[in-house]
């Protein structure tokens, strides 16, 4: 049983997060070629040094580290576990900001998305594919807990290549990826506060079965 970090976010601190949202597929592919490797405490690692260990510790994962004109990669923890001490404040601020109506006494999914890199913009899967796996998600997260996922950007380039732009809502402030998302994480990432303030959030790519069970255990 992975050991709870009990802390509390404060949002009175959150510094405010300007994105930029305009961007070429060509200079996306440009700044992640070729990426420098590096494990958790940052010393510069063989690539195969870095796949091994991954292979080998599941609790990890890996983000994209900016360096300047380009990013690294840099092998990060997996997923944080904790509880929150202000999801009110959490709540009122995602309600006022994107005209939602999130409910206190339910749990909150959020499946963020940092921006077009490698993993997001490649793969066999279609957009169609994506929508419809996206709407058997929703409508097997509501017969779980009553609740519509949350769907957060950072950056809008490449989103409209794969989903549905209407549900998504830029992460108003850089609210949670100041609480939550350190890096960018390749894919996307989620984050499930249970409806009691504890939350497991997840980083890099995942898929939405392990959301809904992620969702199923912190809520029990």
């Amino acid at each position: 049983m992975k050991k709870l970090v009990f802390f509390t976010l404060s949002l009175l601190l959150l510094a405010s997060c300007k994105t930029n949202q305009n961007g070429s597929s060509e200079t996306t592919q440009v700044t992640y070629r070729k990426s420098r490797l590096y494990d958790q405490e940052n010393n510069r690692i063989s690539q195969s040094k870095f796949y091994n260990q991954l292979l080998k510790n599941q609790d990890l994962s890996w983000a994209y580290v900016s360096n300047k004109t380009k990013f690294d990669k840099r092998l990060v923890a997996g997923q944080k576990h904790g509880v929150i001490s202000d999801k009110a404040t959490i709540i009122k601020q995602l309600n006022n900001k994107l005209d939602i109506n999130i409910a206190s006494d339910k749990p909150i999914v959020i499946i963020y998305y940092p921006g077009k890199d490698p993993c997001n913009s490649s793969g066999s899967a279609t957009k169609q594919t994506r929508v419809k796996a996206q709407q058997d998600f929703e409508v097997k997260l509501y017969n779980l807990v009553q609740i519509k996922p949350i769907y957060l950007y950072k950056s809008i380039d490449g989103l409209s290549n794969n989903y549905d732009l209407s549900k998504w809502h830029q992460d108003p402030d850089g609210l949670i990826e100041s609480l939550f998302f350190e890096y960018h994480y390749p894919c996307s990432s989620y984050l499930v506060i249970s409806k009691d303030g504890e939350f497991t959030s997840k980083f890099g790519e995942s898929n939405y079965s392990e959301i809904l069970a992620t969702t199923k255990r912190l809520n029990q």
